[in-house]
């Protein structure tokens, strides 16, 4: 699981820098459809990160929801600390989309540990149903 682990930072370090460039494109409470936008892309995006990945790795079955796990760890961690002073940090942002940046950082987190949890629940129906 090591591999996982630093796999989840490096999906954090891109993350954060994403949005350290740019992310005054997407959080801005004037325009909300950007906001959705943010929250809309992290669904491939986060895909794109994880399944492939899996397979790679050849991860089945419960495997995954741990690997899931240690691709998220690193990054909310991190974030904790990062949150804290989210204007030093992210100094393109304003103070008042902090909340709406922790929420998709949240999601985001969440659409990670799905892709751990559901190819998981789904091959044990198929062998419970075989």
């Amino acid at each position: 699981m090591p591999f996982f682990l630093c796999w989840g930072f490096v999906i954090w370090l891109v993350a954060s820098a994403v949005f350290r460039l740019t992310g005054n494109y997407f959080f801005i409470l004037e325009k909300p459809l950007f906001m959705i936008a943010a929250f809309i892309l992290a669904i491939p995006l986060i895909w794109i990160a994880t399944i492939p990945i899996y397979s790679l790795k050849k991860i089945k079955g419960t495997e995954r929801l741990l690997a899931a796990i240690c691709i998220v760890l690193p990054g909310m961690l991190i974030d904790a600390v990062v949150l804290v002073v989210f204007d030093n940090t992210f100094p393109n942002l304003s103070a008042d989309v902090d909340r709406y940046f922790s929420s998709w950082l949240l999601w985001a987190y969440s659409l990670i540990l799905i892709t751990g949890v559901t190819k998981a629940s789904f091959e044990r129906k198929n062998t419970i149903h075989s």
